[in-house]
C-alpha cells in the first residue's frame, strides 16, 4: 500500500509536509481561543487564588501582639493584602528591638529572683529580715557584714533584683528614645 504524501502551500508553492514536524499537543489545563498560552493563568496561581478565597475569613481576623492588635491590610477594592505571613506585612509592623528583647529576658530573671527571695524568706522566721534587707538596700549595712547564711542570701538576692529592675528601666528608656528618634526622622522626611 502506497503512502499518500501530504502537501502544504508555502509562498505559492506546494511543498511536501516534513516528517520531522511533530503534532503539537494542547495544554492539559485548557486554552482560550483569543489568548496565547503564555497569557493564561498558571495552575499555581489558580491554587493561590482558591486558597485565598477559602481562607479569607481567617485571614481577616485581627492578630494580637504584645503591643496591641494588628489588623490586616485591605486594598482599595476591599480584598485583603497578603503580606509576609498571610495577614500583615511582617517588616512593616514588627521591627526587632535589641533593647526591648534584652529587657524581656531580664524580666524573666526578675521573676526567678522573686521566687528565690520568697523561698529564702520563708526559711527565715524572724521579723528582723525586713529591717536587715531595708538597711542593705539603703546602703547602711554592707552585705558582706551579714553572718547568717540565709540572711546573707536574702540580701544578695534583693540587691540583684533591684539591679535587674534598674537595668530593665534603662533598656526601656533607651528603646523609647530610639523609637522617638526614628519617628522624628520619619516626620522630617515627610516635610
Amino acid at each position: 500500500m502506497k503512502q499518500k504524501t501530504k502537501f502544504e502551500l508555502y509562498d505559492g508553492v506546494e511543498v511536501p509536509v516534513s516528517p520531522l514536524l511533530k503534532r503539537q499537543r494542547s495544554s492539559r489545563y485548557g486554552s482560550i481561543a483569543e489568548l496565547d498560552d503564555e497569557d493564561l493563568i498558571e495552575p499555581a496561581e489558580v491554587e493561590r487564588i482558591y486558597l485565598k478565597t477559602e481562607f479569607a475569613p481567617i485571614l481577616a481576623l485581627p492578630v494580637k501582639t504584645r503591643k496591641g492588635w494588628i489588623r490586616p491590610s485591605i486594598d482599595e477594592d476591599g480584598t485583603i493584602e497578603i503580606g509576609a505571613f498571610g495577614t500583615v506585612d511582617f517588616d512593616r509592623h514588627v521591627q526587632f528591638d535589641k533593647a526591648l528583647y534584652k529587657a524581656e529576658k531580664l524580666k524573666e530573671e526578675v521573676f526567678n529572683e522573686r521566687l528565690m527571695i520568697e523561698l529564702v524568706s520563708s526559711h527565715i522566721k524572724t521579723i528582723a529580715k525586713y529591717e536587715v534587707v531595708k538597711n542593705v538596700l539603703r546602703g547602711i549595712l554592707d552585705v558582706d557584714d551579714i553572718v547568717d547564711d540565709e540572711m546573707y542570701c536574702l540580701a544578695r538576692r534583693c540587691l540583684r533584683m533591684r539591679r535587674l529592675l534598674r537595668e530593665i528601666a534603662e533598656l526601656q528608656e533607651r528603646s523609647r528614645k530610639n523609637r522617638l528618634k526614628k519617628a522624628k526622622k520619619l516626620w522630617e522626611s515627610l516635610d
